[in-house]
């Protein structure tokens, strides 16, 4: 998981992999890089390939806590395998979606 602050945006991008193994690799340190910012993040999906259910329950409990904070937790380059199964679990109708970080970062600052 790689992470920079871009204007008032906090970045994160999440690696290849979103299984059970990627998950408990970053689950701790994207949560408090997310609650700790109090505004924007943006996640850059770009490069994640497989998510698991895990993936969806990380994004949506640090989506909700972020929301209660005033902030936002907004999506951006979900490659089509992941924006079906974004789209199949409803999770589409829940996340500000962008279709990559140029859109994403244009739109929020």
């Amino acid at each position: 998981m790689k992470s920079e602050q871009i204007g008032n945006i906090l970045v994160i991008e999440l690696p290849q992999r979103l299984d059970a193994v990627g998950v408990s690799a970053v689950e701790k340190k994207f949560g408090e890089a997310v609650t700790a910012h109090k505004g924007t993040t943006l996640v850059d999906m770009s490069n994640t390939e497989f998510v698991a259910s895990l993936a969806l329950r990380m994004l949506l409990t640090n989506h909700k806590e972020v929301k209660r904070q005033g902030g936002a937790l907004v999506l951006c380059g979900l490659q089509p395998p992941i924006a079906d199964i974004f789209r199949k679990s409803r999770f589409d109708t829940l996340f500000t979606i962008h279709p990559d970080r140029e859109a994403a970062l244009a739109a929020h600052t």
